[in-house]
């Protein structure tokens, strides 16, 4: 027989459930950060306040959530040159979070950061974007990682439910070839936009999709319910990254976890027994050698 206490969770974890994917829009912070070349702050203010508009007052999926269902994420530009007046080079934040189920805490989704983004940005133009008609690698990028978090957050909250916004990524990547603006080649085999969206509609990595899924889901939002199936279930999914690193070492998605989750797998994988937290820190050490004080610190944790 379940008490209060263990209702309340289950009543949180089934009302996050009901209709997923839950959140198809945005609620974005965004910092335009000009320090490191001064100039006009007016410019990168209304810069700023444009892109914070566009994100957030897009209807960027044709599902409607409501706005304390709104994915939280954040976009922060790094000024370091400005080569004309109207050109742009930066770096480019992206981080993205979503609640636990009967909880208060939120898991990172994404925590990207792109090193060189080049853009034309002119003061008051307007920040419009037309995904058959791309004028401007801003938006065009912009967008992408707006497509990119809705799709995580999606495939977090349903099996393979962000197949919808992978598609969109993957038609603006294909929509930008004829600008040949740099971060967009279809020849190249590095980490660029257009290997994102390549990656998350490739079929073959469906699995790393479904354990998203079984991570959040079965994972995650378990752990207030019934913490030891939770963990688990997050034990299980180290075992798809350490697969996936095996069959090809470097590989982005094994970036793109190891990114977001290192740290909360230090909280969530604590409470352990110690032979499986052992099993578990090998998986990490072997997937994440250069992350060595993440497992260390795991060792140390107490039962």
């Amino acid at each position: 027989m379940l008490n209060m206490r263990q209702i309340l969770p289950l009543l949180i974890f089934c009302c996050c459930n009901i209709g997923c994917p839950v959140a198809q829009e945005l609620n974005a912070a965004v910092t335009v950060n000009s320090s490191r070349i001064g100039g006009d702050r007016q410019l990168f203010d209304r810069l700023e306040q444009q892109l914070g508009s566009f994100i957030n007052e897009r209807k960027w999926m044709e599902e409607q959530g409501a706005a304390d269902e709104k994915i939280d994420c954040s976009f922060t530009l790094l000024i370091h040159e400005m080569p004309s007046p109207s050109s742009f080079k930066c770096e480019l934040l992206v981080q993205a979070r979503r609640p636990v189920a009967g909880t208060t805490r939120k898991t990172t989704l994404l925590n990207y950061r792109e090193s060189s983004l080049l853009f034309d940005y002119t003061d008051f133009q307007p920040l419009e974007f037309n995904p058959d008609h791309i004028t401007s690698n801003l938006v065009a990028t912009i967008a992408f990682y707006a497509n990119l978090i809705i799709g995580l957050h999606s495939d977090s909250m349903t099996p393979l439910g962000g197949s919808a916004s992978f598609r969109q990524m993957m038609a603006i990547a294909n929509n930008v070839q004829f600008n040949h603006w740099s971060g967009w080649d279809m020849d190249d085999r590095g980490r660029n936009r257009y290997a994102i969206a390549a990656l998350f509609n490739d079929p073959a990595f469906e699995d790393y999709r479904t354990m998203w899924y079984g991570y959040h889901r079965e994972g995650l939002d378990e752990i207030a319910i019934n913490s030891e199936k939770g963990r688990q279930k997050v034990v299980t999914s180290l075992s798809v990254i350490a697969s996936l690193h095996k069959r090809r070492s470097g590989i982005l998605p094994v970036s793109l976890f190891g990114t977001a989750k290192l740290d909360e797998l230090v909280d969530v994988l604590a409470g352990m027994p110690q032979q499986e937290k052992l099993a578990a820190c090998d998986m990490l050490q072997e997937t994440y050698p250069a992350q060595r004080p993440v497992w260390e610190r795991l060792l140390r944790t107490n039962r």
